[in-house]
C-alpha cells in the first residue's frame, strides 16, 4: 500500500508560473458565460422588426459574421417617438447597446433600416467584446478565486 500526499493551493497562493498554467487551463476549457442571453437579446431585437437571423458566428478576436434578410418594408411607417432609447426587453445588458444605437442612429439619419444595421452590428460587437473580456487575466483570476478553484503546486486543477 502507498499513500501520496498532495498539497492543494487556492489560486492566489500559486506562483506566477503556476497562475499562468491555471489561466491557460481555464482558457482551453471554458464555456463563455451568458451566450444564451446574448443570443436572446439579439433575437428579441430582430424579432421586434419581424426579422429573423439566418446564421451568425461570434468568436473572440474575430469579426462577427451574421446574416439576416430584411427589406425597407420591415421599417416602413416607423416613427422615432414609438421607440424608447433605454428599452430593455430581455433585461440583459446587451439590450442597451442594441436599442440605444438604434434610437440614436434613427434620430441622426431618419432611416430606420440604417439604424437597424448599426444597432445589430453594435450588438454583435458587444457580444464579441464580452467574450474577449472573459479571456482576460483579470477576469479569469477573479473567476478562479471567487469560485474557490483548487490547484496543485504547478497550477493544475485539482
Amino acid at each position: 500500500m502507498r499513500t501520496d500526499t498532495i498539497e492543494i493551493y487556492s489560486f492566489d497562493e500559486l506562483s506566477d508560473k503556476a497562475k499562468e498554467n491555471a489561466r491557460n487551463w481555464w482558457r482551453s476549457h471554458c464555456d463563455f458565460h451568458w451566450t444564451d442571453e446574448s443570443q436572446d437579446s439579439i433575437n428579441t431585437f430582430c424579432s421586434h422588426f419581424g426579422i429573423k437571423l439566418k446564421q451568425f458566428s461570434v468568436s473572440p478576436y474575430q469579426t462577427p459574421d451574421y446574416n439576416a434578410e430584411y427589406f425597407n418594408s420591415h421599417f416602413r411607417g416607423l416613427k422615432l417617438r414609438d421607440f424608447d432609447r433605454d428599452y430593455m426587453p430581455t433585461g440583459y445588458w446587451l439590450d442597451y447597446p442594441l436599442w440605444s444605437t438604434f434610437y440614436d442612429q434613427f434620430k441622426a439619419t431618419g432611416c430606420a433600416k440604417k439604424a437597424f444595421d448599426s444597432a445589430l452590428w453594435q450588438g454583435f460587437l458587444g457580444w464579441r467584446n464580452d467574450m474577449e473580456s472573459q479571456l482576460s487575466d483579470e477576469y479569469i483570476d477573479e473567476h478562479l478565486m471567487l469560485n474557490e478553484y483548487e490547484f496543485t503546486e504547478n497550477g493544475k486543477i485539482y
